[in-house]
């Protein structure tokens, strides 16, 4: 008997793909890791096992621009193959909890034995974030430029650039010095600045004013102090400034950096993110951020529409990423990874990281998740079910 020509067979469900602007029911057929057909019908004895998801919305597998995942080095982080399979998240960024002198055990530890895909940002920190709770930029001996630039350039494969947190906790007196470092370690390695605004200790247009076209600022929607807004509620000019010469803007949403308020005025005024990320870590994992799909749905109960939030949260993170080709889409050739979820109208409670609540219909509920091309089935149930 013939070997059937896919591993899987998806059918019966609502393909959603914004890289291709398609959204209607298709089944999905994966093979040798990759995304091998997206056709009104495949067979399902074309494949060596098949799913029904009939009533279901199949995806690219999600992309977090934004978590924590080193597990063991410091407690603010995840087990990203506990999570990623349970929320349809097969492609993960760790923002800074490596810095160069841990950067290397984070690659064999962590990229190396997990299948979730991960990529980095190196903390212009040497120690990362390992030692939290102390703020990691209070003392400048550590922010060291030419060590973080030669990790982006050692790792670039993986390596998107530096991260450095510029909350006052987190740099004490040292006002914006660890960003200017950032961006000469960034400079040195042609690469991106990530800067984690909140609470920083100069307005948020002193910052912009020092980023450059690629950088991106993560936590947009913060209610911490010198965000995007106004005093007024009005988007700084700023800001709309730094997007039109490329400056990016990160949700990051975490257990302190998202407020319902700055993110409800910034896409009324026209000023969406320009990707969805959760900041996953195990100070929020169990709320209120849960994982990226719950802050996906927090996106379409503010009036996003659902092609544009998973956009956001798949192909738009991918071409930053841009480190595989077809990342974030269901093209043929692809990386074989699909998300699949209920779109759930039940009202639900949903809280932002200022403890403001909201209700709406629940939104996106995961139910499998396909990696690399195999199916990993969820391992327990959605917090909210």
């Amino acid at each position: 008997m013939a070997r059937p020509p896919y591993d899987l067979v998806l059918t019966g469900g609502e393909v959603i793909d914004p890289s291709q602007q398609l959204r209607g029911r298709r089944d999905v057929a994966v093979a040798d890791g990759l995304i091998a057909a997206v056709a009104p019908s495949i067979p399902a004895d074309q494949g060596l096992q098949a799913l029904d998801i009939t009533g279901l919305l199949v995806t690219p597998g999600l992309v977090d621009m934004h978590a924590h995942v080193y597990v063991g080095v410091c407690p603010l982080v995840i087990p990203i193959d506990e999570l990623g399979p349970a929320s349809g998240v097969t492609t993960v960024v760790s923002t800074g909890d490596a810095g160069a002198h841990t950067f290397a055990g984070f690659r064999r530890l962590i990229v190396d034995q997990v299948r979730t895909r991960v990529y980095a940002f190196v903390h212009i920190s040497t120690i990362g974030l390992a030692g939290w709770e102390v703020g990691e930029m209070r003392d400048l001996d550590y922010a060291e430029p030419d060590k973080a630039a030669r990790v982006v350039r050692e790792h670039r494969d993986i390596c998107l650039g530096v991260k450095v947190r510029q909350g006052r906790q987190m740099v004490g007196r040292n006002g914006l010095e660890p960003l200017r470092r950032a961006i000469a370690a960034a400079e040195a390695s042609d690469s991106a600045v990530m800067v984690h605004i909140g609470d920083a200790p100069e307005p948020l247009p002193v910052i912009l004013g020092l980023l450059r076209p690629g950088d991106i600022v993560t936590h947009c929607f913060t209610g911490t102090g010198n965000g995007l807004l106004s005093a007024g509620g009005v988007v700084l000019p700023e800001a709309r400034e730094a997007r039109a010469r490329g400056i990016l803007f990160d949700v990051g949403h975490g257990m302190g950096s998202f407020d319902f308020r700055v993110g409800e005025a910034a896409l009324e005024q026209g000023f969406p993110p320009d990707f969805i990320s959760s900041d996953l870590h195990s100070g929020c994992v169990n709320g209120p951020t849960y994982d990226l799909p719950t802050t996906v749905s927090k996106f379409l109960l503010m009036g996003m529409s659902l092609e544009d939030a998973i956009g956001l949260a798949t192909v738009a993170p991918a071409t930053i990423i841009n480190r595989l080709p077809l990342l974030g889409t269901l093209q043929v050739g692809a990386p074989g990874d699909v998300a699949v979820f209920a779109l759930d109208p039940t009202e639900t409670r949903f809280i932002d990281a200022m403890g403001q609540e909201r209700r709406g219909p629940r939104g996106l509920v995961p139910h499998h998740t396909v990696t690399r091309g195999r199916l990993w089935r969820r391992p327990y149930p959605h917090p909210y079910l």
